[in-house]
């Protein structure tokens, strides 16, 4: 059994775009269901990059919010779809969500996406493991 290191990183966001996004989430009303993820998923993110969790958490959000503007879909549809339509729109959430963070980078943009992108393949792969 291989053994898993979990580096953590801190990243210097835009303080703005960052209480923007929280200020967003305060409004959100979500399942017990999706709130259990939503909550999960933010601290497993969090373990890797140092941000708060209601960032975090707006972000995700704000990544559901845009998949249903884009595809005119609710996300109480999602766990309906077929598997494989399943997973396609799940992925799809992760790198809208992924890309969001991307924009609220201060500085050093290589590095810090880089982390990013590894933070979000890595909350994908937990979420297949864990929710799937």
């Amino acid at each position: 059994m291989g053994l898993g290191i979990m580096l953590s990183y801190t990243i210097n966001f835009d303080k703005e775009a960052l209480k923007n996004a929280e200020k967003d989430f305060k409004h959100v009303k979500l399942t017990t269901e999706q709130l259990k993820i939503l909550q999960e998923l933010t601290k497993f993110i969090c373990e890797i990059i140092k941000l708060p969790e209601i960032a975090i958490r707006a972000t995700i959000w704000k990544a559901l919010k845009e998949w249903q503007i884009k595809h005119n879909k609710a996300i109480e549809e999602i766990p309906e779809l077929p598997v494989e339509l399943r997973l396609n729109t799940i992925k799809e959430i992760f790198t809208i969500g992924k890309n969001l963070l991307k924009k609220m980078v201060k500085d050093s943009k290589d590095k810090c996406d880089i982390i990013i992108d590894i933070a979000f393949e890595k909350s994908f792969k937990y979420y297949l493991k864990n929710f799937e």
